[in-house]
């Protein structure tokens, strides 16, 4: 298995699986399926972020994107030294298998290398409980959440917002 940073030629293969994880975990994401499936294959390469302090780890096996998760460091002054961690996914035939901690593990790896980062933020939906377990594995704390963050199907799904100091005070 290969992890490495996605670039603009990957966008079919980033494409693929994040419209598979639109409609695999739909109640784990704020897009919808729909939204997105009709969005150019221009439009997701416009997504992937070219510079080192926004990116999207991709975890390949043989050739085959199987796991992502997304990187973004906030640009306002004042907000600098945090960042975000969104859109994680592995492909279901491929979990519990190491996958995420992987992906998990490098991403935390190259933020702890971008100077001004100190600390790492994320929302999970609450009934997610493996990637919430994976979270918490890494010594991430739960700081708040959001009752009826999400609504798909006359369904509400709870929010909670989860962070990880990565360099001291």
């Amino acid at each position: 298995m290969i992890i490495k940073k996605l670039t603009k030629h990957d966008a079919p293969d980033y494409r693929n699986i994040r419209l598979e994880a639109l409609y695999n975990n739909p109640d784990s994401f704020g897009t919808m399926y729909h939204e997105e499936a009709i969005m150019t294959i221009d439009k997701f390469r416009e997504r992937i972020p070219v510079d080192n302090n926004n990116f999207i780890l991709g975890c390949y096996k043989d050739r085959e994107l199987i796991g992502i998760v997304a990187f973004h460091q906030e640009s306002r002054m004042k907000v600098r030294h945090k960042a975000y961690i969104r859109s994680m996914y592995v492909q279901l035939e491929c979990r519990e298998k190491g996958i995420g901690k992987l992906l998990l593990n490098e991403l935390i790896e190259r933020a702890k290398a971008i100077k001004e980062i100190e600390i790492l933020l994320l929302d999970v939906v609450t009934n997610n409980l493996i990637a919430k377990q994976l979270y918490l594995s890494f010594g991430f704390q739960i700081y708040g959440i959001e009752k009826m963050a999400y609504k798909l199907n006359h369904q509400y799904f709870d929010m909670e917002y989860m962070s990880l100091q990565i360099k001291s005070l």
